[in-house]
């Protein structure tokens, strides 16, 4: 028996359901087009250990899921323009980790990208 239309269809449905708008832009060599997608953030976690230094800042750890199919690959230092809750202002983030790759989507590490924020809106 064959699940794969299921699978798709699943996939359609949480990216629609729970998905925001995104708009990914990857690095050399990857450098083309920006991707509009849909991205869902995954339920964010602080890491109670941190690596490192003693003193560290313990901040939530943002991860957010992208479809394979839409974005084939997502190197360290893409960038990534999405709101945090649907209808919310555009911010910029930049990835920092893959989390873990399935079989339909990426889970991504991302960081704030102060930089991107401020081209929010702009013409370029």
């Amino acid at each position: 028996m064959d699940f794969g239309a299921l699978r798709t269809l699943a996939l359609e449905l949480n990216f629609s359901a729970h998905g925001v708008p995104a708009t990914v832009q990857r690095p050399y060599p990857d450098v083309g087009d920006a991707i509009v997608t849909r991205g869902i953030w995954v339920t964010q976690f602080t890491d109670a250990l941190p690596d490192g230094h003693e003193l560290q800042r313990r901040e939530p750890i943002r991860v957010m899921a992208l479809r394979r199919d839409e974005v084939t690959t997502v190197p360290r230092g893409t960038t990534i323009l999405a709101p945090e809750v649907m209808g919310g202002p555009l911010k910029g983030w930049r990835v920092d980790a893959m989390a873990r790759v399935d079989t339909d989507h990426y889970r991504v590490v991302v960081i704030p990208d102060p930089d991107l924020d401020a081209l929010v809106g702009v013409e370029l």
